[in-house]
């Protein structure tokens, strides 16, 4: 339910971006009820999002079909809008319903912690590595306050807590598996803060919304989460099973 709520919010912080035509307010109930629909039906029915995605994209490509003659002059624009509505779906519904994936595996809790511990520091390395040591920027047209030495930091300070968990909280977790996922997640969620960046960028935009007061919007705060869980799953698929 948790992550349905937080996609809801995300979804509609994302609305606000995409959507200028007349009848924004109208797809923003669209896109955000669809966002919960299938994050709760993956709920009850687990492993459902895949198909739930594939009957929302038929659903909204038939409404927005239905909807066209209303935007006879403005018909790509129209097109375009839907097309942002499945990116949505893609970029952050689908990306978060890993979130429940996890928390259903084995040591389900354990690694829910251990992922989300991994991109705070991640971010609280790379801020005070970049912050004291970093020169070269890393992608100054996107993001210029980004270093390399702030990447390195972070994926260090991750690195590091991975092994404090493991030995306080995570025994089941391998010594292989503690320095390799912060090492490959570090990485992506660095990449998601990037993406997140190069959209903020294309808009001309500072922060995707003000819900969060001096952090932005919930899209600002959970960036590197929703780039880098598909990637946290797949990692506790591979060394899980070896």
């Amino acid at each position: 339910i948790c992550a349905a709520v937080i996609a809801a919010i995300m979804c509609w912080e994302m609305s606000k971006i995409i959507y200028h035509l007349s009848d924004q307010d109208e797809k923003l109930k669209g896109l955000v009820g669809t966002a919960w629909l299938i994050l709760f039906l993956n709920m009850v029915i687990p492993r459902s999002v895949l198909e739930t995605t594939v009957i929302a994209f038929t659903a909204l490509f038939a409404y927005y079909l239905a909807t066209a003659d209303r935007h006879a002059h403005h018909l790509k624009d129209h097109f375009e809008e839907f097309v942002y509505t499945i990116f949505c779906l893609v970029y952050i519904v689908v990306c978060i319903s890993f979130l429940q994936l996890i928390r259903q595996q084995i040591y389900g809790i354990h690694w829910t912690l251990f992922f989300f511990f991994i991109v705070w520091s991640v971010d609280i390395g790379a801020y005070f590595a970049g912050r004291k040591y970093g020169r070269p920027k890393l992608y100054p047209l996107i993001s210029p306050g980004k270093t390399v030495e702030g990447v390195v930091g972070g994926i260090g300070a991750a690195v590091v807590f991975s092994i404090i968990f493991k030995l306080v909280s995570f025994k089941a977790l391998g010594w292989m598996a503690a320095i390799t996922i912060p090492a490959i997640i570090g990485t992506f969620s660095q990449i998601g803060d990037l993406c997140e960046s190069f959209l903020k960028r294309s808009y001309g935009i500072k922060d995707t919304g003000k819900i969060l007061p001096g952090h932005g919007g919930f899209l600002d705060r959970f960036d590197g989460v929703l780039f880098s869980l598909p990637f946290m799953y797949f990692c506790i698929k591979i060394f899980a099973a070896a």
